[in-house]
């Protein structure tokens, strides 16, 4: 708000008094015509009851063709304010009025429970400041947050479009809270300053790490506005909550910037925290929204997975409640405003999607309805405060290339991971031609100088490596169900003169051997970023993600085919991860703990090479033909796959693993697997021999 007042303030006179007249114009354009539709309806008097409905057909149907259409598809005004004769249809919702936002608070001031009596302007129980919670009454979108076409305020600003002039509610404040703030003493406010010897933490060092790492690979906060803000250049807007928002930036400037082990981090994650409570949620504006998502990811990469999704959530409907997810054709908003609004919007897409991959949760990001563009790929100096034209776009990365390019691979697979985490599982065949359309129409559209092998500049380095991880990643989801059960089918006794590759269905083939070839991808573009890239905790946290998802595969396959023919490609993948978990290790403390899993579950498989070559190296046949064969591992199926299940699906309720699991049941993980037969074991408590019908 405070911003939005000093660049009114800075506006000449005169460019003012233009805005007023056109906006006083436009109010009585929209007036008129609401009259005319009124009176036009109310002159029809139709002669029958056929008449009557066709006639109330047509009155319905012109109203929702004249004035359902969206404010984004209207015609533009004429210069002079008002509207021709066939001008933009009225709208059932437009932009909020003058340079205001979606911007709302509806705190309360009232001490404890007490509540006004008949002597002092009775309240009968309703909370001051609120708007209705019927959406009906609050057409003044300076005060209810974002109202759409389906909310009754809709027809009210239809019908009465200076309504907001005929309603106010009087906001009663009690006299004992009227108290002027407090005003700290400190350059951030937290009454845990002292508490927290926040007085020995280089805030401005924090700070310019968020921006120098953090913020080229999600650009949640326009770095040139914070910054006069924080240097009090010009004011700080949102009172308690632009300070949470400043401690949450130092807090992960720290945390991704650190070269070891710290929990500076943390303190300043609660100095944050305590500029906020519960009541921080009856008040909606841009800079919650930003902090509350900050929080989320900050958590997550803190180990506090389910916290984080819950900010997450919260900060999602804040949000939507802001209308951060419309754009509207005739909105009084400087472009960078604009821009400011749709990378907050992108970055919480690529967080909220990206945290329900990880978790294998249902999407809760909304797929329809969404009507605001991306953000531009511009240079940061190429669009300012006082920009009044958006800038062509770059032809190179630049701080929002990351957000971009994640956003669109976001939304074009959406509805493949919808199908993955349904049941029953898609078939191979389906999986092969979603992958074949959606994923390859994406890769299609990244410009060159994004591509996988693309040179970068370090500060987008790991926004770019991150965006290629995370589609092996993807890939590996997909197909991984299929390698589990050729891995599973290669331990049974080939009775058939045909091999079992003969035997399995091409399509399951070419599912197993695509998520082998993008594990493969995955653990030498990670092994590779990690030995060229100079090591920070940002990407170390990526890193390990998705290199223990990836080397999975190449365990799976090495533990239950160790003689195979690509056994020699599986040691060296799991050998090249094993070093690189050692190298990530010294920046996240979890990368140690990935490391023993794998030579928990691989290390008697490893032994040709841990013992007598170098690591990393793969011994040719001459010299694995020294060794005796290997024998596979002695673990039922049923038991791999509560392994694989926990360490794939670390998030998953261990009560679901039981019921999914037991006695047998752990075929249900691959109930309904199109071009595949439902494998059956002899008895629930076998050993873990399993029969494959297409055999």
């Amino acid at each position: 708000m405070w911003a939005m007042q000093e660049e009114q303030a800075a506006l000449p006179v005169e460019e003012q008094l233009r805005r007023v007249q056109l906006q006083a114009a436009r109010a009585e354009a929209r007036a008129h015509r609401a009259e005319t539709s009124l009176r036009q309806l109310q002159q029809q008097t139709p002669s029958g009851p056929l008449e009557t409905v066709e006639a109330e057909t047509e009155a319905e149907a012109a109203i929702v063709a004249g004035a359902g259409a969206e404010a984004t598809t209207a015609s533009e005004d004429c210069e002079d304010g008002t509207s021709p004769t066939d001008g933009p249809p009225l709208a059932f919702e437009g932009p909020p009025s003058g340079l205001a936002d979606y911007s709302w608070s509806e705190q309360t001031q009232d001490v404890g429970l007490q509540e006004a009596n008949a002597a002092t302007h009775t309240s009968q129980g309703e909370d001051e400041g609120a708007a209705d919670g019927m959406a009906s009454l609050t057409v003044d979108d300076n005060e209810a947050g974002y109202l759409g076409v389906a909310s009754g305020a809709a027809m009210l600003r239809l019908l009465l479009p200076d309504a907001h002039a005929s309603y106010k509610k009087v906001v009663y404040q009690h006299p004992l809270t009227a108290a002027a703030p407090e005003v700290s003493e400190h350059w951030l406010d937290t009454p845990l300053w002292d508490v927290l010897d926040l007085e020995s933490v280089d805030l401005d060092a924090a700070i310019n790490s968020y921006f120098g790492l953090y913020h080229n690979s999600y650009p949640l906060v326009e770095e040139h506005t914070f910054r006069a803000q924080y240097s009090q250049v010009i004011p700080r807007p949102s009172g308690r909550s632009w300070h949470a928002l400043a401690f949450m930036i130092a807090a992960i400037g720290h945390f991704t910037a650190a070269t070891s082990p710290t929990d500076t981090d943390r303190r300043l994650f609660m100095a944050a925290k305590s500029n906020m409570n519960i009541e921080s949620l009856e008040m909606g504006n841009i800079t919650l929204v930003q902090t509350l998502t900050l929080m989320s990811n900050y958590l997550q990469k803190r180990n506090k997975p389910n916290s984080g999704y819950n900010y997450l959530g919260l900060a999602l409907h804040m949000a939507m409640g802001l209308g951060l997810h419309k754009e509207f054709h005739d909105w009084d908003i400087t472009p960078l405003n604009m821009e400011v609004r749709r990378r907050v919007w992108w970055c919480m897409c690529v967080f909220n999607i990206g945290a329900a991959i990880t978790f294998g949760r249902p999407l809760a990001w909304p797929n329809r309805n969404v009507e605001v563009s991306l953000p531009l790929n511009v240079n940061d100096r190429a669009l300012t405060n006082l920009s009044r034209s958006l800038p062509s776009e770059a032809d190179h990365a630049t701080t929002f290339s990351a957000v971009i390019m994640q956003s669109k691979f976001h939304m074009m697979t959406n509805d493949i991971y919808t199908r993955v985490i349904s049941m029953p599982f898609p078939s191979a065949s389906e999986l092969i031609r979603l992958d074949d359309t959606l994923i390859r129409k994406w890769e299609s559209s990244v410009p060159a100088w994004y591509l996988a092998n693309s040179p970068m500049l370090p500060k987008f380095a790991t926004g770019h490596a991150i965006m290629w991880w995370r589609l092996y990643n993807f890939r590996i989801i997909m197909y991984r169900p299929y390698v589990i059960r050729r891995v599973l089918q290669a331990r049974v006794p080939d009775t058939n003169s045909n091999s079992n590759s003969d035997a399995i269905p091409s399509a399951v083939q070419e599912a197993s051997d695509r998520c082998l070839r993008d594990a493969e991808a995955s653990i030498t573009a990670i092994t590779e970023f990690w030995a060229a890239t100079p090591p920070t905790r940002l990407a170390a946290w990526y890193a390990l993600y998705f290199l223990f998802q990836a080397s999975l595969i190449p365990c799976v396959c090495l533990r239950n085919e160790p003689n195979a023919p690509a056994s020699a490609s599986w040691r060296n993948q799991i050998n090249q991860t094993l070093h690189t978990m050692q190298l990530i290790s010294t920046l996240n403390p979890s990368a140690q703990d990935c490391y023993n899993i794998i030579q928990r579950l691989c290390g008697p498989f490893l032994q040709p090479q841990i013992h007598n070559h170098v690591a990393g190296s793969t011994p040719n046949s001459a010299t694995l033909a020294n060794y005796a064969p290997l024998e596979s591992t002695q673990e039922s199926p049923q038991t791999q796959i509560n392994s694989v299940y926990a360490m794939m699906w670390p998030n998953a309720n261990p009560a679901d693993v039981d019921v999914l699991m037991q006695d047998g049941l752990w075929n249900n993980l691959f109930t309904g697997i199109g071009d595949m037969s439902q494998p059956t074991m002899d008895q629930p408590g076998d050993t873990g021999t399993v029969q494959f019908p297409w055999e």
